[in-house]
């Protein structure tokens, strides 16, 4: 097991005193940081305490391709700037961003800057003709299959034979039936409302849907609170559904991450050479078989949420009151009449 970062400890016994529970929002007081994920096996956060230290100019340089001021790497041109961590992927991986969504917050951004020859930032119109029979898309739909259903249908379908015909030698079958006839998976940066349109895009509707087993999210950003009851009652029905999980749905990064998890649990094999990992052997798997090799796609995932805890078990916390809207006009004066509780409306439910 590798060594724990230097300072975990420390982060841990703040948050101890304050029993577990480390606010963020001060709107939304019942949100506490989930806790990192368990065992990860990083590497050091040495080059990014080191670029955050007074020395280091506080962690912020200059991009040498667009001259932007940015902290630790540009969104903009997917390029660190302080040295991170490579991670071999045993497939591409598109994340397909939706034009609202702001790259300096877009998770994504750290897989492509740990693997920048196999992860791809687009539009879904910029996703290339990707085969079917070889590339998934994460969504979870009703007829969308776990990564081990997949990996076991397309071995079967190797074991076949392309023709038909039993006869499946060829070295590129023998390896693509080893990593399960995955070359590519595309995953959707997007709020839910807008992901449902970008899976029935033109480039992405026909390609088989995966979804992931439950996993609990360690992502501190939440979704904000419905105003409305109306509101309220749709998005208890998107849960029951399945279709929104809340605050309990993994990010982009996360997403990523447990797919490649999955992956090697039904391959049972975290795919040396062209199938990915590190070629760290320190790193690879526990005795139980947790696979470790893709643990550093959560290298800076890790390092904001030790920052955030940090800061936020040092500081004194004070709810925000929620902030009232009066009605205006004959609204205000049929609720008036009508002795209605709610004459004022919150108004700071729907901001982050």
């Amino acid at each position: 097991m590798a060594a724990r970062e230097e300072g975990d400890d420390a982060t841990d016994a703040l948050v101890a005193v304050l029993g577990g529970k480390v606010h963020i929002s001060r709107r939304r007081p019942d949100f506490t940081l989930p806790p990192l994920h368990r065992d990860l096996r990083l590497s050091s956060h040495a080059p990014l305490a080191d670029a955050s230290s007074s020395g280091g100019g506080g962690g912020r340089a200059t991009c040498p391709t667009c001259a932007a001021s940015r902290r630790f790497f540009c969104h903009g041109c997917l390029l660190p700037l302080v040295p991170f961590p490579r991670v071999r992927l045993p497939c591409d991986v598109y994340f397909v961003t939706d034009r609202r969504q702001r790259a300096s917050n877009a998770t994504g951004v750290h897989a492509a800057l740990s693997s920048p020859d196999r992860v791809t930032l687009c539009a879904a119109s910029d996703v290339p003709a990707l085969d079917p029979r070889h590339a998934v898309l994460m969504f979870p739909s009703e007829d969308a299959t776990s990564v081990a259903e997949l990996v076991a249908a397309r071995r079967a379908g190797f074991a076949r034979g392309s023709d038909g015909d039993g006869d499946a030698t060829d070295e590129r079958e023998r390896r693509e039936r080893e990593r399960g006839g995955v070359r590519a998976v595309v995953i959707i940066d997007s709020k839910w409302q807008g992901a449902s349109l970008i899976a029935s895009s033109p480039r992405l509707r026909n390609l088989p849907r995966v979804s992931l087993k439950r996993h609990r999210t360690s992502f501190w950003r939440f979704h904000p609170q419905p105003k409305s009851q109306e509101k309220r009652d749709a998005r208890d029905a998107l849960k029951a559904r399945g279709e929104d999980d809340g605050d309990e749905r993994v990010c982009s990064i996360e997403a990523l991450f447990f797919f490649l998890r999955e992956l090697h649990d039904a391959l049972g094999t975290h795919g040396d050479g062209d199938g990915g990992g590190r070629g760290d052997d320190a790193r690879g798997d526990d005795d139980d078989g947790t696979c470790h090799c893709f643990d550093d796609l959560l290298w800076y995932f890790a390092w904001q949420h030790k920052v955030i805890a940090e800061d936020a078990a040092t500081r004194e916390y004070h709810p925000i009151a929620p902030q009232r809207l009066k009605r205006r006009g004959r609204a205000a004066a049929a609720a008036a009449a009508e002795g209605d509780d709610d004459a004022f409306d919150d108004d700071d439910d729907d901001r982050n």
